[in-house]
């Protein structure tokens, strides 16, 4: 049904051939279809990933791609494929994609984009080419993308723009041409006045004149606008809202000229400039509309006491002046301490200090930000949190202290900060959570303490009471127990046995990533996450077993870097609504596919950086991946085999697992052992027994012509023997002893005489021994020779043993040994156990010879025993014979 499903999307012909097929012999049609090529495409993409929260977002970034995949899902709404090596655009590459909203094409090498080639893409709103090798812009390139709002085509070599290229992008918003070659502001402003819609242009660091007025089509639209460059037109900035002029470095006049002409500024951006000095200060606090004001990333920013001391410093009433200020930004400007302009900023909401050195916080510090919501203290240097700090945040919802060397968080918070919702803390030298530490924060629904230290934080069983809201914990890493016995401290080696239990009753908690010390292993039970009903994502790191028993509406499970060898633990636990399975980075070499069947809502698995082995253990998971349409397997065309150095570097899905299932593999064990038995059984019978099995050969064909006669017509005996002689003998012997069986009234089958002319030889052979009373062999060394009489010999003695009677006569010409005779296995076997007539040994003889001959043909027993001899010489007693009998393995002479 696959092949078939397949087929009929990529080519509708060949599936009408294969539909014919199917209604043929089911054999043939299975060789049919094995032959032909698997599909290329599986439930997985070749070089890009898929978003494990969101399957519509599509990441081929870094892969060393010279094109755009052909596999990116139809679906994708977001596309990101820089870093690459891409060095044109076709206009086949997004065809189909016509759900794509955001596509990301930056750090490649793309010269050359193809008139149309995004005419494919009617929903795209965002398009980064930043970081080609762009040279032109030229009419057609963006045809067809009539939603763009965000074009950004930084960090290229475009010199010219022709006239209508802007023309589709009617609604477009932001225009980004940072660090391109672009010498004609005239030029530029014309273009993006087919833009109605356009609100912040960005035209930094090209080579351009200043702009005069007459240079622009008044009114432009613009509110936003990067500047590197000198702007002459006051009326032009009266309209602006935002204004970026970081990583400029223009003269004092200059900054003057722009900040005193902006009426209607709300945003501004001053990080990372050339000389930031008071004046600058005083011109920017001069703008009354300012709501956001960025001042990061200027280093020697300093606090002072007094503004007039240090006119380069930030002052205590610097700021003072901004009564609209919402968000302030002071990150990354070596301060050392919280600088004092910012308090009783009662407009206040958003404040950044991060990446300062800040070594101490002051009670005071925060007092009158009562409205402050957003605080970033993060990679600063203080080790200690007082609870005055944030006496007056009574409404802050956010505060971000993570990589500040914060040793506790006992007394931080007392009674404060009622209205938290997320605090993150990661990244310090916290070592112990008191109990009731969170208890005041009963709105908090995410709470970073996550740590790549090696030190455990010890965590008790009430440690997180009052969290009742709390929705996102994380933490690492950690050691449970109960509370020591009085007289016993923290970290002494007797604690209590943890009632695990206990330890997260988050009723709400949804999201929980956590890496347990390996020394509360042994306490560890399924009774751990008991209570936490709404659980969703789980992120483990440590020792476990069967500890996923009660989560019953998780959806996203994430064991990596735990050191499994199997997933075999999954099919007891009760995960029927996990729909995300992240297991990368462990030691898993084989994987049980049967393991997904206890997981039936699963749609994303995620096993990179395990070391697979390229074998047949992993053929049943190999087709699981192919076959599957449920399960999406990330990066699963980059698992690569490394568990034997044979393998290194070996991808997993090229190894043909076809010949590893164990109906083929027992077959072809069973043919090849078969073959190599039959070789051997073959050379030991060819060297040992050819002979014999050529005589077996022909005693069948005896049997079945002997059987074809019964069920045919019977054969009367109408001769007394049938003479077996070879033509010397028949010159010699028998014309000679011819007139003495005439004489004795003997009817004889001779081959010269009475064969058949025309008929099959053995036909003959077969009709004269079934038409004769007798057989008698006339044995010489030119009989063994011949082909045909040993036949007849051997025939005759199917006849004997066939119909138990005595119609077998042995007779010899001459003297053979037992060598001689080996080729004649039941020839020999008849001398050794029967009596035989010796015509060499009757030599004077011949009248008794041919009395014992006569007495033979009349005789029914062939069998001469011992007393007959004795007669026959009692009737003969002056005459001496020769019989040569055989008895044993001696040959006696009477």
């Amino acid at each position: 049904d696959h092949f078939l499903l397949w087929y009929k999307k990529k080519s509708p012909y060949l599936f009408v051939c294969l539909q014919e097929l199917s209604q043929m012999e089911p054999l043939f049609s299975l060789l049919f279809l094995l032959l032909l090529p698997l599909p290329s495409w599986l439930y997985s993409l070749h070089n890009c990933t898929i978003d494990s929260t969101d399957s519509r977002t599509i990441n081929c970034n870094d892969h060393k791609l010279s094109r755009i995949p052909s596999d990116i899902p139809k679906t994708a709404v977001i596309l990101n494929v820089s870093h690459n090596n891409i060095n044109f655009i076709q206009q086949s590459y997004f065809s189909g994609l016509t759900e794509l909203q955001i596509l990301d094409l930056s750090n490649n090498q793309i010269s050359h984009i193809e008139d149309a080639s995004f005419s494919h893409l009617s929903s795209l709103t965002v398009l980064s080419l930043i970081g080609n090798k762009l040279m032109e812009l030229t009419d057609h390139m963006f045809t067809g993308l009539s939603n763009l709002t965000v074009l950004n085509l930084t960090e290229n070599q475009i010199t010219f723009v022709s006239e209508f290229v802007f023309v589709p992008l009617t609604k477009l918003l932001q225009l980004r041409l940072r660090d391109n070659r672009l010498s004609s502001i005239s030029d530029i402003v014309k273009v993006v006045s087919f833009c109605p819609l356009l609100k912040f242009l960005d035209l930094s660091n090209n080579p351009l004149s200043s702009i005069e007025s007459e240079q622009f089509p008044f009114p432009l639209n613009i509110t936003e606008l990067d500047l590197s460059w000198t702007l002459l037109n006051q009326a032009f900035l009266r309209n602006l809202r935002t204004l970026d002029m970081s990583l400029t470095d223009f003269t004092n006049e200059t900054y003057q000229l722009i900040l005193q002409s902006l009426d209607s500024l709300e945003k501004l951006s001053l990080s990372n400039v050339g000389r930031l000095d008071g004046a600058l200060f005083n011109w920017a606090c001069g703008i009354q509309t300012l709501q956001t004001l960025d001042l990061s990333f200027n280093g020697y920013l300093i606090v002072t006491a007094s503004f007039g001391e240090r006119p380069e410093g930030l002052g205590p009433s610097s700021l003072q002046m901004l009564t609209r200020l919402s968000m302030l930004n002071l990150g990354a400007n070596s301060l050392t301490e919280v600088p004092l302009t910012i308090r009783n900023m009662s407009s206040l909401t958003s404040l950044s200090l991060h990446a300062n050195k800040i070594s101490e916080l002051r009670c005071l510090d925060f007092s009158g930000l009562h409205l402050l919501k957003i605080l970033n203290l993060s990679f600063n240097k203080f080790r200690d949190l007082k609870s005055c700090v944030f006496q007056d945040l009574q409404s802050l919802e956010k505060l971000f202290v993570q990589k500040t060397s914060i040793l506790n968080l006992d007394d931080c918070f007392g009674k404060t900060l009622p209205n938290l919702l997320v605090l993150d803390a990661a990244d310090n030298n916290i070592e112990e959570l008191q109990r009731g530490v969170f208890s005041n924060m009963t709105c908090l629904k995410d709470l970073e303490l996550q740590t790549k230290s090696v030190t455990e934080m010890l965590v008790y069983q009430e440690t997180f009471v009052g969290l009742t809201d709390l929705r996102t914990l994380s933490m690492s890493p950690i050691f449970i127990f109960d509370p020591p016995s009085a007289g016993v401290g923290p970290r002494s080696s007797s604690r209590g046995r943890s009632q695990l239990q206990q330890v997260f009753n988050l009723p709400l908690l949804q999201t929980l990533r956590i890496t347990v010390s390996k020394d509360v292993c042994v306490d560890l039970t399924k009774d751990l996450f008991k209570g936490l009903d709404d659980l969703k994502v789980l992120s483990w790191r440590g020792c476990f077993w069967n500890l996923f028993q009660p989560l019953t509406v998780l959806q996203t499970l994430d064991l990596s870097e735990n050191h499994l060898k199997s997933m075999d633990f999954l099919s007891e636990a009760n995960l029927t609504q996990l729909q995300t399975l992240i297991i990368k980075n462990n030691d898993m070499s084989v994987i049980n596919e049967r393991v997904f069947e206890a997981l039936p809502s699963l749609r994303y698995l995620d096993l990179s950086d395990n070391p697979f082995v390229c074998n047949c253990s992993n053929a049943d998971f190999i087709d699981w991946v192919i076959r599957n349409r449920q399960v999406y397997v990330n990066g699963a065309y980059q698992y690569r085999c490394t568990s034997l150095p044979s393998e290194q570097g070996a991808l997993l899905l090229e190894f043909d697992y076809r010949w590893c299932w164990e109906s083929v593999g027992f077959f072809c064990f069973i043919c090849s052992s078969a073959l190599v038995l039959l070789t051997l059984l073959l050379s030991f019978l060819h060297h040992f027994l050819r002979l014999h099995l050529l005589y077996g050969f022909y005693l069948l064909r005896a049997f079945l012509y002997h059987r074809q006669r019964q069920r045919g017509r019977g054969c009367a005996e109408i001769y007394d023997a049938l003479c077996h002689t070879t033509s010397t003998t028949r010159s010699g012997f028998t014309e000679s002893c011819c007139p003495s069986w005439r004489t004795a009234g003997w009817k004889l089958c001779l081959h010269h005489r009475d064969f058949e002319p025309g008929k099959a030889i053995m036909e003959n052979i077969v009709d004269a021994i079934y038409s004769s009373r007798k057989t008698l062999c006339v044995i010489s060394h030119q009989y063994l020779l011949s082909e045909w009489c040993s036949r007849e010999i051997q025939m005759a003695s199917f006849r004997l043993l066939d119909e138990q009677k005595d119609v077998l006569i042995l007779l010899f010409l001459e003297e053979l040994s037992s060598n001689q005779l080996s080729p004649f296995f039941r020839m020999r076997k008849l001398m050794r156990s029967r009596t035989y007539l010796s015509w060499s040994g009757a030599r004077g003889h011949r009248g008794l010879f041919w009395e014992r001959v006569r007495h033979a043909l009349q005789s029914g027993n062939i069998v001469f025993s011992f007393s007959h001899y004795k007669l026959l010489l009692e009737q003969f007693n002056d005459v001496r014979l020769f019989f040569s009998c055989k008895t044993n393995n001696n040959h006696a002479y009477i």
